[in-house]
């Protein structure tokens, strides 16, 4: 089934357009505009009054994406501008001296994406971190679980305030098949009450697919069920709300927390299988995808061959321009590479001036012609400035084994016996 609701944020090509700032005191003003100019990289324009936001605004309709306002101002004391700002469809945050509560449930209510306290000398650094999030929340998207149609809409629309993606469903057939029709789905928000089954239940499926490095699934239990909470937390979930004291400061906390484990954890893992120099797949990660990519080939009879590069006459180039040139080189015969491969293709950096590529489904032929072509391609590149008024150029030695072998390992070292012999033959060329 479709999902049975979806939104998304605006500009989706790009979200980030001008901020606005909106505040009376000239030194928090001065220091809050510098501050977002240097975190954003973009204008930020600053008014004191009601008056001039409304008059700015007038002017530059749908060209702010973000504002900071003050919540008291000489001409709207109570929070008047929030409105305004809000109702363009800007999303906003607030910064106060006035920390009450009744100031606090006014202000949420306005549906403002955060609230600070201004006296907080943290207050900034907070605040310039949740609207750099903004960005990246257009691209995450979120499914919200739930049989109450209220719950589902009142959690959307807490997640659209934040610019984040939602699809929702109201009973766990429905999700499971949206998770498996949009895999980049990173949260869960799941209520108990599913239609054709219990939350904790539907956490638990949902575990047998997805594990908790790429999804966190936060559950919501009732207010006066302890039972349940712990039973969410058994059944894989990452996290619980009471859903009778939920509170807005409290969702945002933890759904930003689930998500940046998420990114964290994503961070760790490229960084464990990626070539620090190039950005390409490292040689441990070239083995182990490699081997299952062979072993996917092998079941199904695909063609999967092993191409085996290295620059010719490296070492000169080392000596001759220094080790920061032959860096320069090997990034930028790794940016070919990447930008020559085909979707299924293996890319790694192996050694120092060596790389590998799998590559599946091509005829012996079509993969000559290929080779033959990227060879050229190299030959015809510059990799660097030189010493001289003319840019440095270099060529590389390709060898290829062109048929599905019984192991990685084996294809390896056929490629490799056809490099040996594309160096002594001269060089610049491809041996298969």
């Amino acid at each position: 089934m479709p999902p049975t609701s979806t939104r998304h944020s605006p500009s989706d090509g790009g979200y980030m357009q001008q901020i606005l700032l909106v505040e009376d005191s000239n030194m928090y003003g001065r220091l809050a505009k510098s501050r977002i100019e240097k975190a954003f990289d973009l204008p930020v324009y600053w008014c004191k009054t009601l008056a001039e936001t409304e008059e700015l605004l007038a002017r530059a309709r749908g060209n702010f994406s973000m504002a900071l306002l003050d919540f008291n101002l000489p001409d709207a004391p109570h929070g008047e501008v929030i409105d305004k700002v809000v109702g363009e469809g800007i999303t906003t945050f607030v910064f106060t001296a006035d920390w009450t509560d009744e100031v606090r449930n006014l202000v949420w209510s306005k549906k403002v994406a955060d609230y600070i306290q201004k006296e907080d000398p943290n207050s900034l650094d907070y605040l310039l971190a949740a609207m750099q999030q903004i960005p990246v929340n257009q691209h995450t998207l979120v499914l919200v679980v739930g049989e109450d149609a209220q719950f589902r809409t009142t959690v959307a629309e807490l997640l659209y305030v934040r610019k984040f993606r939602v699809v929702t469903a109201q009973d766990g057939k429905t999700a499971q098949s949206i998770l498996d029709t949009y895999r980049e789905i990173q949260l869960v928000l799941v209520d108990f009450a599913v239609r054709d089954m219990d939350g904790c239940t539907l956490c638990t499926r949902i575990r047998e697919k997805r594990k908790r490095e790429t999804l966190a699934i936060i559950g919501f239990s009732t207010a006066d069920d302890g039972k349940t909470g712990a039973r969410f937390i058994k059944s894989g979930a990452d996290d619980v709300i009471a859903r009778g004291l939920l509170a807005v400061e409290e969702f945002y906390c933890r759904i930003t927390r689930c998500l940046e484990t998420i990114r964290l954890i994503a961070q760790i893992r490229q960084g464990a299988i990626t070539d620090f120099l190039t950005g390409l797949y490292n040689r441990r990660h070239f083995f182990e995808a490699g081997g299952e990519l062979l072993g996917r080939c092998r079941r199904e009879g695909g063609n999967l061959a092993c191409v085996m590069l290295d620059i010719d006459f490296f070492k000169k180039i080392n000596d001759t321009y220094g080790h920061d040139v032959g860096d320069v080189v090997i990034k930028g015969l790794a940016k070919l590479l990447r930008d020559s491969a085909a979707p299924g293709d293996i890319v790694a950096r192996i050694g120092g001036e060596e790389f590998c590529l799998l590559v599946p489904g091509l005829s012996g032929r079509e993969l000559l012609l290929r080779l033959e072509r990227l060879r050229g391609d190299i030959a015809a590149t510059p990799m660097a400035p030189s010493a001289g008024a003319a840019p440095l150029h270099v060529t590389v030695s390709i060898g290829a084994c062109l048929e599905t072998g019984a192991s990685l390992d084996a294809m390896l070292k056929t490629a490799d016996e056809c490099l040996y012999t594309a160096k002594n033959s001269g060089r610049n060329r491809v041996v298969s």
